[in-house]
């Protein structure tokens, strides 16, 4: 009686650890089906989480950009008159343009100060991307949850001024002095970071010029159409 009962306990202890080693590989397997699967997911979808988040930051950076201008002057009470100086010949020919540099350089400052305060204050819930907009349909682009996108880092705004004339009638030319403001960044996106520009000009005065134009102006660089 004690030889099959021997024989018996090493075949059922064998049993199970063959039982084990095989809910291990399964275990493995799956797990390594499922890292598999997630890894297809993000691959395919992270080019459109990267362009979603871009074009939030571009629309979300532009309205604040256009914010800071419209305030700064606003604070300032700043005008065309206060900016630039229109000078006159005898027959009433305009016969200089000047800009003052030293105005402009302070509302420069003023303005990518604002703005640099707002980019870094910007919420991940504010950039998100919803997940419908993943789908590529229109009436799906607000659904679901929200993946974050949060500004991981934001370099010092840069901003240029230059002149635009264009004709806007017989003998009248529509005189603008534009900013240019560029905002490179850090995007914290799901699953890593993107690098982005945002670029966007603005018009911080304008007026209408009767009369031709002298070639030649001071203070800022011209471009005209």
């Amino acid at each position: 009686m004690g030889r099959p009962l021997r024989t018996y306990l090493p075949r059922r202890r064998s049993a199970r650890r063959r039982q084990g080693s095989g809910l291990l590989l399964a275990a493995a397997v799956g797990i390594g089906l499922a890292l598999l699967v997630i890894w297809m997911v993000d691959a395919a979808l992270r080019p459109a989480v990267t362009t979603l988040a871009s074009v939030q930051a571009e629309n979300k950076i532009t309205g604040i950009i256009n914010d800071a201008v419209s305030s700064t002057l606003a604070d300032q009470g700043v005008a065309y008159a206060d900016l630039v100086t229109v000078e006159r010949d005898e027959s009433g020919k305009v016969s200089l343009v000047a800009v003052d540099s030293v105005k402009l350089n302070s509302l420069r400052t003023q303005i990518l100060e604002q703005v640099l305060e707002q980019v870094e204050g910007l919420d991940a819930q504010e950039l998100g991307v919803p997940l419908g907009s993943l789908t590529g349909f229109a009436t799906a682009s607000d659904w679901g949850p929200v993946l974050p996108v949060g500004v991981l880092t934001a370099a010092v705004p840069k901003a240029e001024f230059s002149n635009q004339f264009t004709a806007q009638g017989i003998n009248q030319t529509l005189h603008q002095i534009m900013l240019d403001v560029t905002v490179e960044l850090t995007l914290l996106i799901p699953g890593g970071r993107t690098e982005t520009s945002v670029t966007a000009q603005v018009c911080v005065a304008e007026t209408l010029l009767v009369g031709e134009v002298p070639q030649t102006y001071l203070g800022l660089s011209a471009a005209g159409s």
